[in-house]
């Protein structure tokens, strides 16, 4: 797809707006500013699910069901949902109006966990947090090939955590997982890096080491379980990428969408061109409504 006239002038927008993010002064800062903006978006969800939500150990996490649903919960699909935000930051409202939309295109529940956040819960706190989600749902009575987990940024990189937990727990594979601008190698080691430095109109490389040095604190980069992309992809469910082609994270999703079919996993894999950081989520976008239709087409396929 072409790159529209809305999506230029959105990168002109954040280039304007692009700072590196290097103490924690800034960080306060940015969740500030990431708090006012998400206010703006505040109830649109509720238009098109009912909201409830349920405990878990550390945190909780909403629970998204259509206006129109009528089936039983525990028979219904459900897309288990991690959010970006580099591991440090949230937006509810806005992952609850995206994940409310995917939901009602689907006519799935939508599960939202608010995992905790570093650098006040370092690695392994998000990865504990999601996993116990994907338990929970299983515990309760909904089989794993009803579910299928999403991630978008660092919720990508949780995706590929949790995969391989389920593995090493022996548990049974979700349907399908899907990964927006996916996190997950925090060795910092694609060549999009250093490519994309200066073109991806978000972020900065030196911001990236700030956030990994919150993240991690005195853990290896180099551990699996720190940076899942580095760990095996046997046995994982269909998986489905998407990325920029200019933005630092790219090689994400392209290293595992090659490491997936080396490992006999069913792989789809969506480049485009121009784009900004996960800009699935940039409802703004004509490509974030083409992306998003995709992704359902992907989740329904796989059911």
């Amino acid at each position: 797809m072409k790159q529209s006239i809305r999506s230029r002038l959105l990168n002109f927008v954040l280039r304007l707006l692009r700072r590196p993010i290097w103490n924690l002064g800034q960080l306060r800062a940015l969740r500030k500013r990431f708090e006012r903006l998400d206010m703006r978006v505040a109830g649109k969800a509720e238009l098109l699910c009912r909201i409830s939500d349920i405990n878990l150990s550390h945190c909780k996490a909403d629970v998204l069901q259509p206006v129109d649903f009528a089936d039983d919960a525990l028979k219904a699909k459900h897309v288990l949902f991690f959010h970006g935000g580099a591991y440090c930051l949230r937006s509810p409202n806005t992952y609850r109006a995206m994940l409310a939309g995917i939901c009602a295109n689907l006519g799935a529940i939508g599960v939202l966990p608010d995992y905790r956040l570093a650098p006040e819960h370092p690695h392994p706190a998000a990865i504990d947090d999601c996993f116990e989600s994907y338990t929970k749902l299983l515990e309760s009575g909904v089989p794993a090939n009803h579910i299928a987990l999403l991630g978008d940024s660092a919720g990508g990189g949780l995706v590929l955590s949790i995969l391989a937990r389920i593995r090493d727990a022996k548990l049974p594979m979700p349907a399908s997982a899907s990964l927006f601008s996916p996190a997950g190698d925090w060795t910092l080691s694609g060549r999009s890096l250093f490519e994309n430095e200066g073109r991806d109109p978000m972020f900065r490389l030196s911001s990236f080491l700030f956030f990994r040095s919150l993240y991690l604190l005195d853990y290896d980069a180099s551990d699996p379980s720190v940076s899942p992309l580095l760990a095996p992809f046997d046995g994982y469910p269909p998986m489905y990428f998407t990325a920029s082609s200019t933005e630092l994270l790219r090689d994400v999703a392209v290293v595992g969408a090659q490491k997936a079919r080396d490992a006999g996993v069913s792989v789809e894999i969506d480049i485009w061109p121009g784009q900004c950081h996960d800009m699935q989520l940039m409802s703004i976008l004509p490509e974030s409504k083409v992306a998003l239709d995709k992704l359902c087409e992907f989740i329904t396929k796989h059911w």
